[in-house]
């Protein structure tokens, strides 16, 4: 990855980052290049625009004192440019909150469609439609993905190309309409996926203008988003993002409206998954380019600020990994000799998993789990004795909870502490998080009159009157019951409060109570959750604290094979080798030593009871004591591991972790980092300004467009360019390149003067592959990748 262009010097940029949990902003000082001032704010998602606002006044007026040649003091008038990264779109992905949307295949057939996740039923000669009509209940990332794909309409029409651009079959206009509306009525936008578009994209361009005419609802054609082949998770993503475009457009008007408020005449640009900025003008018309915007800035912005540090530098040097523990997830990218790894291993730009989904929108190759500060707690179903799950859902903590709803939820939660039998329901709440008129007929589950609506309506009803914060036992335990809350927290209308690994920390004292919310009821519900029962009728702690030890260890242990399974993948090893009995031993063995105090040297210490690679790095191992947990109940590290006798000489050496150092970023990096890194048997560091990371990555962020054209061979003597909705054929591939870096160049600087960009310089670079074939090399195609990168345009 390539040191980010700055916008021209004396320039202050403000960076924005909206997050599931918070919204971060800074004032940076391109001539300097420094941090002027920070704030962090909690994400309203029912009033963005209200929590970019307070972002904005909060970071302008701590840089007030900072001085301008020009002015004295830094304003909103110095502002010149305001560049934001949102993980909101990635966030809508893993919690299942996306909007409905409809996908347009051309050309596949419905049982290549249902290997990816589309399962479908033939409606008619060609039309297929899901057959779930709902997202599954699971709280699994996985899986809530994997409901909001199977519930999505899906229409298959004739049509397609050949691997060469040929037209196989012609486009059935009529069968599209037809299709069209059977489906309009349940979707806000469209993705549209032609079979081999990349090779010829003119039947989705035509598919593209007869949707836009017919319904004048949003398209998305797959070609735009990847020029790779593989049509059917092509088409899955474009899905995905078309599913994400009302997501992204609220959250720009927010940012533009709020910008209005603070007289801000700057111009506005958003982070793409690829790292690099766009004009807002880009982003409305293509808003599907700030999926995966989040983690790009996060890995932009610890590679900025770590730069400066030891370990960041022996990182960039030798290799490491970057983990951003956000409040909703946890992003990770491996770095190597200064350049972000792909999951092959290979040091290009490549595509990113979300959800479980390896999504092909290009992107830096980051990892996004379920997993964070706000992640809800809870007992899987069919878990081991006194087993824990975390995320990927994210709740409202019950300190913060209590915070805004101090007369409802502290007497809730002591009022359950007295009951008997604890209740399933217990320490948990509704929220209400916006308002009909504030998010408009967002549930999207049927007429006004219907049943699932009535329904729905009687929930928020309820929560109004209590005063927008509704115990969960209030409502009714069934299974219409749950799927209409279901339905309600997926639109945004509501919110669930309930334990968190947040809750955990102010209970363990690994934060301040008072930087977050209310320590009582964190205490309260956590002495809750501890007694309830596994499916094994076991009390699943002992109290607040074991409890929350427990949670703790659960989380740390998530997140840190979240990064050794990125590591493994960068190293060629698949990353779920992570799972295997082996790794998770070692991983076991080290969390044992580190649970135990450092004991004195002495002749008289078992053998393999303490080796040097079992010790916690630093100060680290009196923070893993206090985690321990393993005296107050017994339950193994592992729940379904066979528990290793204190006393027992051990054999075999058994090691997993990180060989390189972590640089974390994110709110709960001070807390978590040294835990983690520790677990891994490595050191992490965090930089000055980690809490803001991301809102940094924006602001140094370059403008950078680039274009791929792929030149086969139909015929011997022959040479396609697959360019555009007519690729041509030139009988020589120096006129096919010729013809093809021309095309590229153009649309790239063109792309980039729109995105944004300053003087964009173009870079070209054309590979050509062959196959060995009766002693002579044979040509199989050529890939032309053209990039155009420049500095923002400033106002």
């Amino acid at each position: 990855m390539t040191a980010p262009l700055r916008t021209p010097p004396g320039r202050f940029c403000l960076g924005i980052d909206t997050g599931g949990t918070f919204t971060d902003a800074v004032v940076y000082d391109h001539d300097s290049d420094r941090v002027v001032a920070t704030a962090k704010t909690p994400t309203r998602h029912e009033d963005l625009y209200g929590c970019v606002v307070e972002a904005m006044s909060s970071v302008l007026e701590g840089s007030s004192g900072s001085q301008n040649a020009r002015t004295g003091t830094v304003s909103a008038a110095d502002i010149r440019l305001v560049a934001v990264s949102t993980t909101l779109a990635t966030n809508a992905l893993v919690e299942g909150a996306a909007r409905p949307a409809g996908l347009v295949a051309i050309g596949f057939e419905p049982e290549v469609l249902a290997r990816v996740g589309l399962h479908a039923r033939a409606l008619g000669p060609r039309i297929v439609r899901a057959d779930a009509p709902e997202a599954p209940d699971s709280v699994d990332g996985h899986n809530r993905l994997t409901g909001s794909l199977a519930s999505a309409p899906v229409v298959v029409v004739g049509g397609g190309h050949s691997a060469h651009g040929d037209e196989r079959d012609p486009l059935d206009l009529d069968e599209l309409g037809r299709a069209l509306d059977s489906i309009d009525a349940g979707v806000e936008a469209y993705a549209v996926a032609a079979q081999f578009s990349v090779r010829n994209a003119a039947h989705e361009l035509q598919a593209r203008d007869a949707i836009a005419q017919r319904t004048g609802k949003p398209v998305t054609c797959s070609h735009e988003l990847s020029p790779r082949l593989g049509g059917p998770r092509r088409a899955v993503t474009t899905l995905l993002n078309a599913q994400l475009i009302s997501v992204t457009a609220r959250f720009t008007e927010a940012i533009r409206a709020a910008m209005e408020s603070l007289h801000l005449d700057a111009r506005l640009m958003v982070v793409r998954g690829d790292g690099s900025l766009v004009s807002s003008r880009f982003v409305t018309e293509r808003p599907i380019e700030t999926v995966l915007s989040g983690p790009a800035a996060s890995v932009i912005g610890a590679r900025h600020l770590a730069g400066s540090s030891a370990v960041g530098q022996e990182m960039f040097d030798a290799g490491g990994l970057i983990v951003d523990i956000g409040g909703t997830t946890t992003d990770i990218a491996a770095i190597r000799s200064g350049a972000v790894v792909a999951a092959d291993g290979s040091d290009d730009a490549d595509t990113a998993t979300v959800g479980g989904h390896a999504t092909m929108v290009t992107a830096l190759p980051t990892v996004t789990v379920g997993l964070g500060g706000d992640s809800e707690i809870r007992i899987p179903p069919d878990g081991g004795r006194g087993e824990l799950s975390v995320g990927p859902r994210r709740v409202v903590p019950l300190c913060v909870a209590a915070q805004r709803h101090p007369d409802v939820v502290v007497p809730m939660l002591r009022r359950q502490l007295e009951a008997e039998r604890p209740l399933a329901e217990f320490g948990q709440l509704l929220l209400r998080a916006a308002s009909g008129a504030a998010a408009g007929f967002l549930t999207g589950t049927g007429p006004p009159d219907s049943p699932q609506m009535r329904l729905d309506d009687q929930i928020l009803r309820l929560v109004d009157g209590a005063g927008g914060a509704l115990p969960l036992t209030e409502l009714k335990r069934s299974a219409r019951w749950r799927g209409a809350l279901e339905r309600l927290e997926r639109s945004g209308l509501v919110r669930r409060a309930a334990l968190t690994p947040t809750d955990a920390c102010v209970v363990l004292g690994l934060i301040d109570a008072d930087t977050v919310g209310d320590a009582s009821a964190a205490s309260a519900g956590a002495e809750l959750f501890s007694r309830q029962r596994d499916r094994y009728g076991v009390d699943v702690g002992t109290g607040a604290v074991d409890l929350s030890r427990r949670v703790m260890r659960v989380a740390l242990r998530g997140t840190a094979e979240a990064l050794l399974g990125v590591a493994l993948g960068a190293d060629g090893i698949a990353p779920s080798e992570i799972r295997r009995p082996l790794a998770q031993a070692a991983l076991d063995r080290r969390q044992r030593a580190l649970d135990r105090p450092a004991a004195p040297e002495s002749n008289d210490a078992a053998p393999n009871d303490a080796t040097p690679e079992d010790a916690a790095p630093g100060d680290v191992n009196p923070l893993w004591g206090l985690l321990d947990s393993s005296e107050s109940s017994g339950v193994p590290i592992a729940p379904d591991a066979t528990p290793i006798p204190p006393n027992r000489v051990l054999l075999a050496h058994l090691d997993a972790g990180a060989r390189n150092p972590i640089v974390a970023i994110g709110a709960p990096a001070p807390t978590y980092a040294p835990l983690i890194a520790a677990l891994l048997g490595t050191t992490a560091a965090v930089p000055a300004h980690a809490q803001v990371a991301n809102a940094v990555g924006a602001a140094v962020a370059p403008v950078r467009i680039t274009k791929q054209i792929t030149v086969t061979a139909p015929r011997r003597g022959s040479y396609r360019a697959h360019w555009g909705d007519d690729p041509p054929i030139w009988h020589s591939l120096d006129e096919a390149r010729e013809w093809a870096t021309a095309q590229a160049v153009e649309a790239a600087k063109a792309e980039a003067a729109v995105a944004g960009a300053h003087d964009a310089e173009v870079t070209v670079d054309f590979r050509t592959r062959t196959a060995p074939s009766n002693g002579r090399e044979l040509f199989v195609e050529a890939t032309l990748r053209v990039t155009a990168a420049g500095r923002p345009l400033v106002a």
